[in-house]
């Protein structure tokens, strides 16, 4: 060992034996007396009895040298009960190779997660809750990219004729037939709630385990763009990889030197503040140079700084024309969310006893609506707390919701369950404000508030207290002056809520006019109002609405409703008598109020409907559903995808069936509706039965179908 290297590592176990007291330190020198692994080597009694702390670890080194004294002190310092200083010891270790100590630290910060409807302090292992996503490499062409930038944005996987196909995270960053090199970029996109953050976190994981780019990369370095975005900070490279580092000092001239074993994961690019400058530039372009986190992370991704650094980048869909204009040929891959069988694991992962998962699973299962939703992992979460809830309250399990609006006010009330003994529910206290703050976060794309952020919306410490105990708001953990919802997906449903509710504006709170919201949202799933405006179609439904107002005394306002039909009207009217560019979104909305006198108004102004790239069975349910609504349309297309979102590898044709009640909707759509005489029907599976309900509305005296393909 290099005499400096000796004299660090002796400095270091002087400076661990002074925090011993003097009756540990004497412990101490009793068990290196009796140490096994002294061996011939023993250190005279005369000499320790008297010695300090800086003569002991001079005694160590002479007589075991070095290295073999700093790990024989370690041992010590746990058999004498001073395990803080093993394992402290453990992670500052001098001969340890600093990638090692890296790898613990990273073990240590990803292993635990808190759960988020769990006591103070309680954890759960990410790798036991942790279930497998299906991922969907995209196959990328001239017409995809373009059809990308300028259609729905539903999902890549609905481009007619464009193929895609399941990726496992462990090729990721592989060649394939169509890039002879691998690619330096990867773009994970998924809707809200699909589990980006946690795939994230179990990438740094399995990476520390040794379980994932072992051969690929040295370094991998979470960057999570929520934490980026408060205060004016400014950032260099530096700081930011320093900052990833457990230790002072990270070894940054080993990560220059080699920046192309290094993976930046940028986990939430969605939730970055837009720019405030010009997007072109300038650019960061040097190592050192500090500028503000949303530039510095621009450069990063648009390879203008450490362009051998490899990027993996999650989004929403709402992000991707803005992300997109700064990468270089990057792989997309779409994280589609659970198959099947992964919602059952899902359940059993959940619930400790498999008797509880035997019982919820089967009562979900039996709700084929409900079932379908889970596809999408935060609904799964929100279903998994609201059971375990009612069956922990000895409660009988009640059949739950069809729309994602209804699971999310499955959660709301749950919270708002009263204590044993308590006779009514427990109000949210000043809900408006909530709501208030919640809508102005998403019109300026912020997700963290500060207290000046709460005063502003009448919020006190009061209602902050009452919001963390009943899980609505979480603290930023980095950031404790920061609030956040326990996610952007309940942010979204509580700025909706804002909307719904009757009564008058606070001077700071946001324009209340629903008009300018849909204007805004235009029916495209890209806008960053896409799910809010679902969640406001799903809170007017009727008995939704009649609760909030006679069990919570929340006042919806009778306007809204007639506003929406009338902008849907008024989109007809503006756009011919097709129904094709953004009717999938369309039909979204409308499901989630499940009206279906409504429904038929909103479509009452329609001769055809178009609606392409249908692919989860959801999304299936969700189309039939509204079709047998249509009652003035003379044609109807109904195109599914050019796979299945819902799939598996080695799936069977009969696992990838529709539901009984696909058929009968579109039965009925043939029987109540005797102007329609087309019915296409491309890539849609019926089951026998299914074919069995469709001829039986074929056969109804009020059917005029000519055309069924």
């Amino acid at each position: 060992m290099p005499q400096t290297r000796v004299r660090d590592v002796l400095c270091r176990l002087s400076s661990y034996l002074e925090e011993l007291e003097a009756a540990e330190l004497k412990k101490f020198k009793l068990y290196l007396r009796a140490a096994p692994e002294l061996g011939e080597r023993k250190v005279p009694w005369g000499r320790m009895a008297s010695a300090g702390p800086l003569e002991m670890a001079q005694l160590l080194g002479a007589h075991c040298g070095a290295g073999d004294a700093w790990l024989l002190a370690l041992s010590i310092f746990e058999r004498i009960n001073r395990k803080d200083l093993w394992e402290r010891g453990q992670r500052e270790d001098p001969e340890r190779d600093p990638r090692e100590t890296y790898r613990d630290y990273v073990r240590r910060k990803f292993r635990l997660m808190e759960d988020r409807n769990a006591r103070l302090g309680e954890c759960v292992n990410l790798s036991h809750r942790y279930t497998r996503l299906l991922l969907v490499k995209e196959h990328s062409n001239p017409a995809w990219t373009q059809q990308k930038l300028l259609g729905t944005g539903r999902g890549h996987a609905r481009t007619v004729g464009h193929q895609a196909s399941l990726i496992q995270m462990e090729t990721l960053f592989e060649p394939d037939e169509e890039r002879p090199e691998p690619p330096r970029t990867v773009v994970l996109q998924g809707a809200a709630g699909m589990g980006k953050s946690m795939l994230a976190h179990k990438v740094m994981l399995d990476w520390a385990d040794g379980k994932l780019f072992q051969d690929r990369f040295d370094y991998l370095f979470y960057i999570n763009c929520r934490e980026m975005n408060p205060g004016a900070a400014e950032w260099s490279a530096q700081d930011l990889l320093s900052g990833c580092w457990p230790e002072r000092r990270a070894p940054l001239q080993e990560l220059v030197r080699a920046p192309e074993r290094v993976l930046l994961i940028i986990d939430g690019f969605d939730e970055l503040q837009p720019p405030s400058h010009d997007p072109r530039g300038p650019w960061c372009l040097r190592w050192e140079e500090k500028r503000p986190a949303e530039l510095l992370l621009r450069s990063l991704i648009g390879k203008r700084l450490l362009p051998e650094l490899s990027l993996l980048i999650t989004t929403r869909p709402t992000a991707l024309e803005r992300l997109h204009c700064l990468l270089e040929h990057p792989r997309h891959v779409e994280i589609l969310g659970f198959s099947e069988a992964e919602r059952k694991e899902y359940f059993y992962k959940y619930f400790h006893s498999a008797e509880q998962a035997d019982q919820v699973f089967a009562f979900v299962r039996d709700n084929e609506a409900l079932f379908a939703l889970c596809f999408v992992p935060m609904v799964c979460w929100v279903v998994c707390t609201c059971l375990k809830q009612q069956q922990e309250g000895g409660w009988p399990l009640r059949q739950t919701s069809r729309t994602t609006t209804a699971v999310y006010m499955l959660y709301l009330l749950s919270l708002m369950q009263p204590q044993p003994g308590a006779p009514a529910l427990r109000p949210l206290p000043h809900q408006r404000g909530l709501c208030s703050l919640a809508a102005d976060g998403l019109w300026n794309q912020k997700i963290l508030f500060d207290e000046q952020d709460l005063r502003k919306h009448g919020l006190d410490a009061a209602d902050v207290s009452s919001f963390l105990m009943t899980n609505v708001f979480q603290k930023d953990i980095n950031c404790e002056k920061f609030y956040s919802f326990i996610h952007l997906s309940f942010q979204e449903f509580f700025a909706a809520m804002y909307y719904v509710l009757d009564g008058g504006e606070g001077a700071s709170s946001p324009d209340r006019h629903v008009g300018r919201l849909l204007a805004e949202y235009g029916f495209s799933e890209r806008s960053f109002l896409a799910l809010t405006v679902r969640f406001l179609f799903g809170l007017l439904n009727e008995e939704t609405s009649s609760y909030l107002e006679k069990s919570l005394c929340w006042q919806v306002s009778p306007r809204v409703k007639v506003e929406l039909l009338e902008w849907i009207q008024s989109k007809a009217r503006s756009e011919g008598s097709t129904l094709h560019q953004g009717s999938l979104e369309l039909f979204s909305c409308l499901y989630e109020i499940q009206e279906e006198e409504f429904i038929q108004r909103a479509l009452s102004h329609f001769q055809g409907v178009v609606v392409t790239g249908i692919s989860t069975k959801m999304e299936h349910v969700i189309s039939s559903f509204c079709v047998q609504s249509c009652r003035s349309a003379l044609a109807v297309r109904l195109h599914g995808a050019a796979y299945g979102r819902d799939g598996e590898d080695g799936a069977t044709p009969e696992k990838n069936l529709l539901p009984d009640a696909y058929g009968e909707q579109l039965g009925a759509a043939l029987s109540t509706n005797p102007n329609l005489t087309e019915l296409v029907l491309y890539r849609i599976a019926l089951g026998s039965r299914g074919v069995k309900l469709l001829c039986q509305g074929l056969r109804h005296p009020s059917c005029k179908l000519q055309n069924l393909r």
